[in-house]
């Protein structure tokens, strides 16, 4: 476009709730490509996304000039956006070219030869929009809409220092560089930011580094090969194995011979049960790094177990089992990762349903006991023997039981998590026969 268009006819988008771009005119697409976007992903301009969302949120009509910037323009631009329930409707009325961006300089260190590069693109909330070149080794498409500092503490060692990265006054500006350690391969890479009009860009470039001749130790696998290489390739196969499976064998594409469907619902949940096993060995690598950490947010543990709840209602719901969730009104705050503790809850919720009679009741409770908060799960199952109490948290016990679908990691795997959390995980037996699995969590 000319750097000053009155346009003849408005640019349309449609942006959802959760600020993903739903559709666009050509135009916008390929402002918001250039802007580090993706097809069907996060709108990658904050400045029309910030503005989609309050439209939203606020269910009233929204115009106003917004300026932009993308890999080579600043822009400014008239916004006309209704909300049409969780949909906004965008309508560019007019596109200007304020100025032509200079590319970048490139941070260069004669000392370490640049071997690869990549960007990684920001929104005004720091969250990852787009990624390229090697900024893209070990990512997975549900880290596109995450913090960026999330991302990189799992992907790199050293992160600490990527803080300071995008703390810029003046706009256009290279920082001083930040050194990271790819945990997947050891790979030394400098990381730079850059602060644009209203979003933010960095740079990534690996370097070479001193080859190591001390004699390899035999039987050693490559660090973090499976959850960052070949989880990622594995997943996509096994969704299209679950979504297929499941359109035949709920005959959507038109009736079908019974015991076909029945294949179908097999070939699913057979799937399902790959596809929680590659999320459970991805874990199991992450967590027995020596490296491993944990955020530490600042989380309410109703809230957590009212998520979990609703996630499992359907489940639960198939077994005429009731959750009990802890009263809305009783608050209990604790120092965790909130992703990390959903993951633990999840696992106790979903064992507890699967291991209770139909028609029963699962409980989940929170206290504040001491220095601890606590959220327990109990159910009225079996029990679990006094002898078995340890045992069941070791690496693939499954206590003799078989065909559940169980794979013996999701105890072991959340006990570890725990721990790294500062906190702690056990079991005990209830008066009633069930049993009763408590994570306690360092408090606020």
């Amino acid at each position: 476009m000319s750097a000053g268009t009155e346009l003849f006819r408005p640019i349309s988008a449609e942006v959802d709730s959760d600020g993903r771009l739903v559709r666009a005119d050509d135009a916008l697409i390929r402002l918001h490509a250039r802007s580090g976007g993706i097809e069907g992903g996060m709108l990658a301009i904050p400045a029309l996304a910030r503005l989609a969302d309050l439209s939203i949120r606020l269910q009233m009509r929204l115009s106003r000039a917004v300026r932009v910037s993308d890999e080579a323009e600043q822009l400014e631009l008239w916004v006309e956006v209704r909300p049409e329930g969780k949909l906004a409707k965008l309508n560019i009325i007019s596109w200007h070219v304020l100025a032509s961006l200079a590319k970048p300089r490139a941070v260069v260190d004669d000392d370490m030869p640049e071997i690869d590069t990549g960007t990684m693109r920001l929104d005004a909330a720091l969250r990852m929009v787009h990624a390229s070149g090697i900024a893209t080794v070990g990512l997975t498409p549900t880290d596109f809409g995450r913090d960026y500092q999330e991302i990189l503490n799992e992907l790199y060692s050293g992160a600490e220092c990527i803080t300071g990265l995008i703390d810029l006054a003046t706009p256009h500006v290279v920082t001083s560089g930040c050194t990271l350690t790819r945990i997947s391969d050891d790979k030394v890479v400098e990381v730079t930011g850059e602060k644009l009009s209203d979003n933010y860009r960095l740079f990534f470039k690996s370097k070479q580094t001193p080859v190591d001749h001390a004699p390899a130790q035999s039987g050693v696998a490559p660090e973090a090969m499976f959850g960052k290489h070949l989880a990622p390739v594995l997943r996509q196969p096994l969704g299209r194995i679950i979504a297929n499976a499941e359109t035949i064998g709920s005959e959507l594409q038109g009736p079908i011979r019974e015991n076909y469907a029945l294949y179908a619902r097999d070939i699913a949940n057979a799937a399902r049960h790959l596809s929680a096993l590659v999320d459970d060995l991805g874990d199991l690598e992450a967590i027995e790094r020596a490296d491993f950490k944990t955020a530490k947010d600042e989380i309410e543990l109703g809230d957590v177990a009212r998520r979990v709840a609703g996630l499992l209602s359907l489940k639960a719901a198939d077994h005429s089992i009731v959750i009990e969730t802890p009263d809305a009104n009783i608050a209990v705050y604790a120092v965790a990762e909130f992703r990390r503790t959903l993951q633990i809850l999840l696992n106790l919720v979903n064992n507890a349903i699967r291991y209770s009679p139909d028609g029963t009741q699962v409980y989940i409770e929170i206290a504040q006991v001491e220095n601890w908060a606590q959220i327990s799960v109990t159910d009225q199952g079996k029990g679990i023997a006094l002898a078995d109490h340890d045992k069941v948290f070791e690496k693939f016990e499954r206590l003799g039981r078989s065909g559940d679908g169980g794979s013996g990691l999701g105890l072991y795997i959340s006990r570890r998590l725990a721990d790294a959390m500062g906190g702690e995980l056990f079991v005990a037996d209830t008066d009633s026969g069930g049993a009763k699995f408590t994570l306690r969590l360092p408090t606020v």
